[in-house]
This record gives C-alpha cells, sequence and structure tokens, in this order.
C-alpha cells in the first residue's frame, strides 16, 4: 500500500510555520483521543499529520515537548472559557461558583487526560526552560481568573488548587474504572463515576473554603 503523500519539509513564512505547528498539535490530538500516550510516536503523528518526521523536529525536539504545548493550549482555552463563564453569570455564592466550575470543567475530557501527563511524565523530561515558560504563562492565566471570583485572592487560589487536584484525581479514577469493566447485579456497565462525585467533592471544598471569609465581592 502506498504511504500518504508528505507536505513540503520548510514553511517558509511566520504564517505557514504557525500553521505548521498548528496541523501538528491537531494531528496529536486527533490520536490522543484514541490512544494511549505511549502507544503514540512522533512516527505516528508525523503520518497523521502528512509530514516527514523530519519535520516534526523542526518544531518540537521531543513528544513530551509536543504534549507539553498541548497542554498548555487546552488550559489557556479552558481558563479563557471560564473566565467568560464567570464574566456571564457573576455568580456571588458558594453554591453558584460551584455551579460555573463544574459546569466549566465537565465537557474537557482531553485536558484532564493531559493533565495526568503532566507531572509525572512531561515536566519531567523537557527542557527545564520551557517548564519554567509553561508555570509562567499558566500562573499568569490563573491570577488573571482568580479576579473574576467573588472571594478573596487566598480563597479562589484555594479553591482553585482543590480543582485541579481533584480533576485530575478523579479522572484518574475514572480511567481505572473504565479498565476494570465494572458491573451491577444484572451484567450493566456501571455509569462513569466522575461527573457526580466531582461535583460533590468540589461544592464540599468550596463551601468549606468560604465558610468564615469575608463576605462574598458585590458584581
Amino acid at each position: 500500500m502506498a504511504s500518504a503523500p508528505t507536505r513540503p519539509a520548510r514553511a517558509r513564512s511566520a504564517a505557514e510555520k504557525t500553521q505548521r505547528r498548528d496541523d501538528i498539535l491537531r494531528a496529536a490530538e486527533r490520536l490522543w483521543n484514541t490512544s494511549t500516550y505511549t502507544d503514540l510516536s512522533m512516527n505516528h503523528v508525523a503520518r497523521e499529520a502528512q509530514l516527514a518526521k523530519g519535520t516534526l523536529y523542526l518544531y518540537f525536539d521531543t513528544k513530551e515537548e509536543l504534549f507539553l504545548a498541548l497542554v498548555s493550549e487546552h488550559l489557556q482555552t479552558w481558563i479563557t472559557d471560564t473566565i467568560q463563564l464567570l464574566q456571564d453569570r457573576r455568580p456571588t455564592t458558594p453554591s453558584a461558583v460551584a455551579d460555573a466550575l463544574v459546569d466549566a470543567s465537565s465537557d474537557v475530557v482531553p485536558l484532564r487526560r493531559l493533565m495526568l501527563l503532566l507531572g509525572t511524565v512531561l515536566e519531567r523530561n523537557v527542557r527545564p526552560e520551557l517548564t519554567r515558560e509553561f508555570r509562567r504563562d499558566i500562573t499568569a492565566r490563573t491570577q488573571l481568573l482568580v479576579t473574576h471570583l467573588p472571594f478573596s485572592r487566598d480563597a479562589s487560589l484555594q479553591i482553585l488548587r482543590h480543582l485541579y487536584a481533584l480533576a485530575i484525581g478523579w479522572q484518574h479514577v475514572a480511567e481505572e474504572f473504565a479498565g476494570s469493566s465494572a458491573t451491577d447485579e444484572a451484567g450493566v456497565p456501571a455509569p462513569d463515576p466522575y461527573a457526580a462525585e466531582f461535583e460533590l467533592a468540589m461544592r464540599a471544598v468550596i463551601d468549606r473554603i468560604v465558610a468564615g471569609q469575608p463576605a462574598p465581592r458585590q458584581a
């Protein structure tokens, strides 16, 4: 069987280079939706993007760098979308904030899967300067997100730290649960535990953190 034709190896203009980088990320993302990190290789990404393997290395030195770029992109999108949701709803109570944060986190499975890799694989295997740049960018965006929550800065940061930990933790549980093929007594597969348990935990955390804090800021 003839292999798929590859595109020209060199993108000349800045716009072409930006588009080529995006093509690579989109190819990796498509594969990531149906594959594990271990099984996915730069060769696979090159074939999916219809590029020579060497072309990928003009943009990313390693698979870890490519996936760190995906994490950064997904996190930036999530923060931007969450800020927009908070601006639209203007929540002022713990319950309303929980509603917004749970809704913002309910349909981001690719991001949650990527976050499982962040501390265990990606940051340990990329150049230190890339890790520092990633952390600076996400910290700055998180600080902006904090300003749209109706609680004190410290309480808002604590809530976001718990959201991060709970999202990763429950995604890990959901993946283990799916792999176990758990069924009920009638042999029917049990529902994914992520959504309900994540919401339960987030509501409890927000209620506990906000208790004793100053009254919410008014819009």
